[in-house]
């Protein structure tokens, strides 16, 4: 049976590092490190996607995409994609799963993104202008 909002709300806020807050048709959760992911429930899968970085951040994005497609797969579980958000392209780190995934699927898979991004920050932080890198 695939989820709902509340299933995975119940799920997430029962995990006593991650703070969940429900936003419209997702999930925000933050990690004790204050790393954010969002969780979205579709009929036939479940998407959680974190943040990188803005593209206008990368100084060649050409470069930039020819390295991630060469090294996504380094980093378990997760894969990098662009997302537009509010009109601005983000690199973001994202992890999908099936609907009918189980509790600790969902939980794994959520874990693996928030070790996953800082991960992937130090491998392209190199192509960020130097005023976005932390």
């Amino acid at each position: 049976m695939p989820w709902t909002i509340d299933d995975l709300y119940a799920l997430t806020n029962a995990q006593e590092e991650w703070v969940v807050e429900k936003e419209g048709e997702c999930l925000a959760i933050a990690n004790d490190e204050g790393i954010e992911a969002f969780l979205y429930a579709g009929d036939t899968q479940i998407i959680v996607e974190s943040l990188l970085f803005p593209q206008s951040a990368v100084v060649d994005t050409h470069i930039l995409n020819e390295l991630v497609l060469k090294t996504h797969q380094l980093v378990p579980l997760s894969t990098v994609g662009i997302s537009q958000i509010a009109g601005e392209n983000y690199y973001v780190a994202f992890g999908a799963l099936s609907s009918d995934s189980q509790e600790d699927t969902l939980l794994e898979e959520i874990s693996a993104l928030f070790s996953n991004v800082p991960e992937f920050i130090e491998l392209y932080e190199e192509h960020l202008k130097t005023e976005n890198v932390a």
